[in-house]
């Protein structure tokens, strides 16, 4: 029964959502964003960067055009992802967005753009190798996160952060034993600091990031899938792994196992 009253909620909120011509009359998109997560979005000295930043810019400029509309970013965290969307506060959700069943009774998802394991994130003087090592310790993830739901499944304990900055301070003043992310995210931080290691990689299924639009909302979930397929043709997500990604990884992200254009070359 409840479960029934939260599904006819959503679809009654799914009824205030802006349409594809009406964001289009409005000349503004709302898209929610993080503001800590390197390399995919961030704040720069005011200025939001990244690849899910351009991302969304270049969605933003094939439904207005370069010279007019405007796109408007929304921070939010993990679990603001599903009420922005069914309260109508953004548009688009592009925020390391991974497309689960359970999340998908709720918001609609775009075709996927990226490819993503579990990593596990350590403080190297643990000596934390493998799942076993994290027996009865405490596990950093994002509220609702695939890590978090991976291990709470798995019955280890978790605590929650905001961010993947907050997670990696958290971590370095022993808060906690470890920080579970997408691998894309916690292998930043071995980087910067040889005083973490990412000894799991590739935990979990291989998970997709996509992104999240009202339920119920098709004209713009197609107009999405139609930007992404077109975005594929033209290299788009080539030019920004190697601009974005790879500078940032120093050459340790491999992009065969994260882009997923052999998968839109279908589209032709």
């Amino acid at each position: 029964m409840k479960k029934l009253i939260v599904l006819i909620f959503c679809s009654f909120v799914s009824l205030f959502a802006n349409s594809l011509d009406e964001i289009k009359q409005k000349g503004v998109l709302r898209v929610g964003v993080y503001e800590g997560q390197p390399p995919f979005s961030k704040i720069d000295n005011g200025v939001f960067v990244g690849f899910e930043i351009e991302l969304a810019k270049s969605i933003a400029n094939m439904l207005f055009g370069k010279n007019s509309g405007k796109l408007e970013f929304v921070t939010i965290v993990p679990q603001d992802r599903i009420p922005v969307l069914q309260e109508n506060k953004v548009d688009l959700v592009i925020a390391n967005y991974t497309n689960t069943k359970e999340r998908a009774k709720y918001v609609d998802f775009s075709m996927p753009y990226f490819s993503v394991n579990i990593g596990v994130l350590t403080n190297s003087d643990d000596n934390i190798k493998n799942m076993q090592d994290l027996k009865g310790k405490t596990i950093l993830c994002g509220k609702s996160s695939t890590a978090d739901i991976f291990f709470k499944n798995k019955g280890y304990n978790v605590a929650y952060c905001d961010t993947a900055s907050q997670c990696y301070s958290k971590l370095k003043s022993k808060e906690a034993d470890a920080y579970a992310a997408d691998n894309i995210v916690v292998m930043t931080f071995p980087i910067l600091d040889n005083s973490v290691e990412v000894s799991m990689k590739n935990l979990g299924e291989a998970e997709f990031l996509a992104i999240g639009v009202q339920k119920g909302n098709k004209d713009l979930l197609s107009f999405v899938n139609q930007s992404l397929i077109q975005l594929s043709k033209d290299n788009f997500f080539q030019k920004e792994f190697i601009d974005s990604i790879d500078p940032f990884y120093k050459g340790t992200a491999d992009k065969k196992y994260f882009l997923l254009d052999d998968i839109y070359s279908i589209f032709g």
